[in-house]
């Protein structure tokens, strides 16, 4: 009798130890990195302006070739992959300019969009050249491989990664845009043609430029049908306030959700970038207060499946620009010293690519709404394509306060999720977000570039967010 006690016991325990294993963690790894880049860059030349955004002449002074080059170790230093040129370069660039600033980008180890003029003007005329028998197509190719083997051809080429060549068309330059980005496809493939696209929140006139005024999603429309660049790129800004009032731009979710459904549509894969918010500018726009500023708006994009981030801006430009005014406040002030705005942008840049081993693994399918004080932002998604209310993986999805989440699947068809607790970040609001997965028993959670492993009772995940943060989630 003893005896069949013990094999009965025996037989107890080797079920239950069964019954109680745990799948097996999934392994992830991905050496590529995120794209982050920004608006202006840093200049070889210090200029001075007036209250008018116009260049005092002979005020301006050389940076020596040491600081110039300290600069560019600083913007590695803080996560950028990608340097723009300085705010005078970008219209007026040199030689000397490009020569110093692709070398300084290859000695410290990232990339390099630069302005040329001769360029510029082949790409964004040379259809009319074209149409008018100035020159031929062929002919035209082999221009813009000469001048870009310029670059290349050299010990620093390899930091070469486009072509400044448009901000903020509008849609009566697309023709010419177009031609210009199938031109430098043909003579420099891997090179970018770097155009950035209007907001959702720009005006019918200003999308058409000035003729009959069009509607934004006609802008986007005609941008994708007739500009075959391998990215689209745009800016929208969402944090306001003066003071104590603060606020949120209430399309900023609206506009991700825009370009996500134009690059699904069309089903070519193409690459989405955006400006994020690090200076205060206008009337509206704050300064960055804290980490989760920053914080807030990479993680919502990266929650639409975002490829690209740029930083708008990384040096400031006049505090006049003839069209608006800006603060002292971007990640290097005008004298181009260190602001706080740099550790805050500098923290978030690596924890982003912290996470890039697990979300480079990922496809994008789609987001899913926690909505607890009717978010404005939510109410533009209500009716999107792209929203999941019934997940394969998810049983529930809940929340103390605002929260969303993008929906990502791997090659294997285990999802992950990028959930955000989405409360204005200056409301310094914590969120608790409760997940309840379908036969998960553990979750994978990255969170402020670390990884844990959390264990679940019932398939029941809590997350205790803070302001700004999101975690990159991925149940097994």
């Amino acid at each position: 009798m003893k005896k069949l006690s013990v094999v009965f016991l025996s037989l107890v325990l080797a079920l239950g130890l069964c019954g109680c294993k745990s799948a097996e963690e999934p392994a992830y790894a991905s050496d590529e990195l995120f794209d982050i880049g920004m608006w202006i860059g840093i200049p070889d030349v210090i200029d001075s302006f007036d209250e008018n955004g116009e260049k005092i002449e002979g005020q301006s002074k050389p940076m020596s070739d040491e600081d110039f080059l300290l600069h560019y170790q600083e913007i590695a230093d803080a996560g950028f992959t990608v340097a723009f040129p300085g705010y005078t370069q970008m219209l007026n660039p040199s030689a000397n300019y490009n020569a110093k600033a692709l070398k300084a980008a290859h000695t410290v180890g990232i990339k390099q969009i630069i302005a040329d003029n001769t360029i510029r003007d082949l790409l964004t005329n040379g259809k009319n050249r074209v149409d008018t028998g100035t020159t031929t197509e062929a002919a035209l190719v082999e221009q813009v491989k000469a001048i870009v083997k310029n670059y290349t051809d050299t010990e620093y080429g390899d930091a070469l990664y486009g072509f400044m060549i448009k901000d903020e068309p509008n849609a009566s330059f697309f023709d010419e845009l177009g031609y210009g980005a199938s031109i430098l496809k043909k003579a420099a493939p891997d090179l970018m043609f770097y155009v950035n696209l209007f907001p959702v929140i720009a005006t019918g006139d200003v999308l058409s430029g000035g003729g009959e005024p069009i509607v934004y999603d006609s802008y986007l429309t005609q941008f994708v049908s007739k500009v075959k660049t391998d990215y689209i790129s745009y800016d929208h800004y969402p944090l306001y306030g003066v003071g104590n009032q603060t606020s949120l731009e209430e399309s900023f979710l609206y506009n991700m959700d825009l370009m996500k459904t134009k690059i699904n549509d069309e089903g070519n894969d193409r690459r989405l970038w955006t400006f994020l918010q690090s200076i205060s500018y206008g009337l509206k726009n704050r300064s960055l207060r804290n980490k989760a500023d920053a914080a807030f708006q990479a993680n919502s994009f990266l929650a639409f499946g975002g490829d690209g981030i740029q930083w708008f801006c990384y040096a400031c430009p006049p505090e006049n620009d003839g069209a608006t005014t800006f603060g002292n406040d971007a990640l290097v002030d005008r004298e181009f010293h260190k602001t706080p705005t740099y550790d805050y942008v500098s923290a978030v840049n690596h924890d982003i690519q912290s996470l890039m081993p697990y979300y480079k693994n990922f496809e994008w399918k789609g987001f899913m709404l926690s909505d607890v004080y009717n978010n404005k932002n939510f109410g533009y998604l209500q009716k999107s394509e792209n929203l999941i209310t019934a997940d394969k993986t998810v049983k529930s999805y809940e929340s103390s306060d605002d929260s969303f989440m993008g929906v990502f699947e791997d090659k294997d068809g285990r999802r992950g999720y990028m959930v955000v607790n989405f409360t204005d970040p200056a409301k310094n609001l914590d969120n608790q977000v409760t997940l309840t997965f379908k036969g998960a028993k553990s979750a994978i959670v990255v969170k402020n570039g670390e990884k844990t492993v959390e264990k679940l009772r019932g398939g029941k995940l809590t997350l205790d967010m803070k302001a700004g943060e999101g975690h990159f989630v991925i149940p097994f």
